[in-house]
């Protein structure tokens, strides 16, 4: 600047000019709404205030603490019942089993006393029914052993579900 007159000398003349051009030149874009964008605007205020008033609406007919808590409670009481039947059934099983394996126990038992009241009168055709004897006693045996795990497993699976569902 000249301070004599308080005016700007050409060289800074020539540098604000460029600086104004380069101002200039550059575009920036700017946003125009128009009444179609308002109107829609406002529109899709009103949609979220209907949405949130039927959800407020639904919100309504949840379920309470209480009625979840009174439905789990008759959940219990059906599956206390279940399990009750299973022990029922299980039981009896077992009853059965028991049952099984004593008329086992007399079968093996009473060949026993034949095979001793003949022990003087063995012959090759009679130890070879014997052997068959031991092996379908040992077979029933087997089978009986594997059938009499059923119930044990079926309680174990019954309590660990229970545990389970219990913990839900």
């Amino acid at each position: 600047m000249n301070s004599e007159y308080g005016r700007k000398s050409p060289s800074e003349l020539k540098a604000q000019a460029k600086m104004n051009l380069a101002q200039a030149a550059q575009t920036e874009t700017y946003v125009s709404i128009t009444e179609k964008n308002w109107r829609a605007l406002i529109q899709s205020q009103q949609t979220q205030i209907d949405m949130l008033s039927t959800m407020m609406n639904t919100m309504e007919t949840l379920a309470t603490k209480e009625q979840m808590i009174d439905f789990m409670n008759q959940q219990i009481d059906v599956l206390q019942e279940n399990a009750n039947q299973t022990e029922q059934t299980l039981t009896g099983f077992q009853n059965t089993l028991q049952k099984q394996a004593q008329q086992i126990q007399t079968a093996t038992s009473t060949s026993i006393e034949c095979f001793q009241s003949q022990a003087g009168k063995a012959s090759e055709e009679f130890s070879k029914k014997l052997c068959s004897a031991e092996e379908q006693t040992k077979s029933s045996l087997k089978k009986i052993i594997a059938a009499s795990l059923i119930p044990t497993i079926l309680l174990i699976v019954w309590e660990v579900i229970r545990h389970i569902w219990l913990l839900k």
